[in-house]
């Protein structure tokens, strides 16, 4: 009997070969359809003429095509075999959004494709992950990694934050250095080449406040120790966050009955304030039930980084798993004061289509770790046993 390259058999009684069951991909699918669900759900009571609700149907159609054809058909090896080349078409992109992009509320992010609005910065995130594993696979050293070692990989995120940093998009840039950040917690990195890029950052961060940051910018960070600071202006949309969220209470007030999401005092309720509709119309109670759903997929997506049969999957997994969860502690604490505001939309909830598309692209390309980590162990298995049927 042939079986998939990716299926694991093993052995009963009547000598029959059964595919074992892959609770890992099971689960990550569940989860997945249960959280676009509810986001779904939530967009429609924050959605007034619900225009944004049925695009956003479209735009999650067209991510699960991304989703099944990157995780089903396209192996991982090809995304580690042409990762400069995906590379150079991404700043690409991000140079001409810099030139020739469309412009709203101050930024120029966005692509007009005249059907669809790109922003090629939701895509930079992944890049920084694929570029980070790809170095690290194609450079291995027994020692600790000194800077010296890292200038090729540290030059190409360098490229990638200027220009995402000039649209200008400071959540989106700091993302990707933090997808980077956790992703080097796996690798050996020598302790004074550490220090150094501690003492580096402490400096950028110094010349970013007094030369390099906006005024709106500077308000949102000051805004998190003070939302009082400007009550009727940057601070308007975190204190109107925050009263949304506690009104909730425990219970919740119910779908669509939430008073600050009807009423219309919470603001960019279908994007960065999702989750303050959901906190509102579902309490303390539903809120937990989606962080421990994104703290589930969370530990799949270790397990399946476990289980990577080289340095670029296992090294990948982690920075995709980042790029998701990044993202969904900014956004959650950004609802809840505890963050500035920085447009960090979240996974699944918020209306968008590039950050759609790029949800579904990682979760595809986490898939397509897990399915070459499945193949790679029937593989062995299949070296291991053969199948001798029982005579009746």
């Amino acid at each position: 009997m042939k079986t998939q390259e990716n299926d694991q058999v093993f052995l009963v009684p009547e000598g029959e070969i059964k595919k074992d069951r892959d609770y890992n991909l099971i689960s990550l699918c569940g989860i997945v359809t249960v959280l676009v669900v509810i986001g779904f759900i939530n967009l429609y009571s924050a959605d007034v003429d619900k225009t944004y609700f049925y695009n956003q149907l479209l735009r999650s159609f067209m991510g699960i095509v991304v989703f099944v054809v990157v995780g089903w058909w396209i192996p991982v090896r090809n995304f580690n075999s042409y990762t400069y080349w995906i590379y150079g078409f991404v700043c690409v992109l991000l140079l001409c959004t810099l030139f020739l992009g469309h412009s709203a509320g101050g930024a120029q992010r966005w692509l007009n494709l005249g059907f669809f609005k790109l922003q090629p910065s939701e895509f930079a995130k992944i890049i920084s992950a694929i570029i980070t594993a790809h170095f690290f696979y194609s450079y291995p050293l027994k020692e600790g990694y000194k800077l010296s070692d890292m200038k090729i990989l540290i030059g190409m995120l360098a490229l990638l934050f200027i220009i995402i940093f000039r649209q200008p998009d400071l959540g989106t840039a700091g993302v990707c250095m933090l997808i980077v950040g956790i992703q080097l917690f796996f690798i050996n990195i020598n302790k004074i080449s550490l220090i150094r890029v501690g003492l580096g950052a402490l400096l950028v961060l110094v010349i970013a406040w007094n030369f390099l940051l906006h005024n709106y910018q500077k308000l949102r960070i000051l805004n998190l120790l003070n939302p009082n600071l400007d009550p009727f202006g940057s601070g308007y949309n975190s204190i109107q966050s925050i009263v949304a969220a506690g009104s909730g209470g425990f219970w919740g007030k119910g779908h669509m009955s939430g008073t600050q999401t009807q009423l219309a005092f919470l603001p960019a309720k279908h994007t960065d304030f999702i989750f303050s509709v959901f906190t509102e119309e579902h309490g303390f109670l539903g809120s937990m039930v989606v962080i421990l759903l994104f703290m589930w997929m969370l530990k799949i997506c270790i397990n399946i980084s476990k289980k990577g049969i080289d340095t670029f999957s296992s090294l990948l997994v982690i920075g995709l798993a980042a790029n998701i969860f990044i993202s969904v502690i900014i956004n959650i604490a950004m609802v809840l004061g505890l963050f500035p505001v920085v447009g960090i939309p979240l996974p699944f909830f918020s209306y968008g289509g590039s950050s759609t598309l790029a949800s579904f692209l990682t979760l595809g390309l986490i898939v397509a770790v897990h399915r070459q980590s499945q193949g790679a162990e029937f593989k062995k298995l299949g070296r291991k046993i053969s199948v001798i049927p029982v005579k009746n």
